[in-house]
């Protein structure tokens, strides 16, 4: 039955948002702790040196997101995916991909335009890259759900832009400014086939 079907889509959904909240935020907070406590802040070496080619740009291209210089901007990274990670969850047919499409984007970005002698951690990268993602999903691939949320969260999504873009000391540029461009240009070439619903 019909309603089966939207209680089946329903739940599926609700199962990725949970599946993506701990892909995402418990290697953030596990590596904090553990470079807190036995790494005794090294892990930071590995952040994105732009247009440096060794190994510990390469894997900050992959994993700076897990990399966090403070509580609070591990806790601001935090509450803004809680809010993102929940929206793709529900619009994305596989959002683990798309999650990972975003951080490799964000962080290449990250490490074309960064400023040289310069390092770069954080998760506010994949933060702009998901923001970046939505809007050019709802802008130019007509994501209908995505248009929605842009419109409901508009205010305070704008804002963190508008934060996120201004110059400020000790704060990546690069990151959220590359990030919102990767993510633009992914969600403009993204495409969603919604799932017919089926009877039984």
């Amino acid at each position: 039955m019909q309603l089966q079907s939207i209680t089946a889509l329903a739940m599926s959904r609700l199962q990725q948002v949970i599946g993506l909240y701990a892909f995402v935020l418990i290697p953030m907070w596990v590596m904090f702790v553990l470079n807190k406590v036995l790494l005794f802040g090294l892990w930071h070496v590995f952040g994105i040196a732009p247009r440096v080619l060794d190994l510990r740009s390469i894997v900050g291209i992959f994993a700076s997101w897990t990399m966090h210089g403070n509580f609070a901007h591990l806790m601001g990274n935090t509450l803004v995916l809680l809010q993102i990670l929940f929206l793709f969850g529900l619009f994305e047919n596989n959002a683990y991909r798309t999650v990972v499409k975003l951080i490799v984007a964000s962080g290449i970005m990250t490490w074309l335009i960064g400023s040289p002698m310069s390092i770069h951690i954080g998760a506010s990268g994949l933060c702009f890259a998901m923001l970046g993602f939505m809007i050019g999903g709802a802008l130019f691939a007509r994501r209908w759900g995505y248009l929605l949320a842009c419109i409901i969260m508009g205010t305070g999504y704008w804002l963190t832009i508008k934060q996120g873009l201004m110059p400020q000391p000790g704060i990546s540029f690069a990151a959220h400014f590359g990030g919102l461009l990767a993510g633009i240009i992914l969600g403009a070439s993204s495409k969603h086939d919604y799932q017919p619903l089926r009877r039984y």
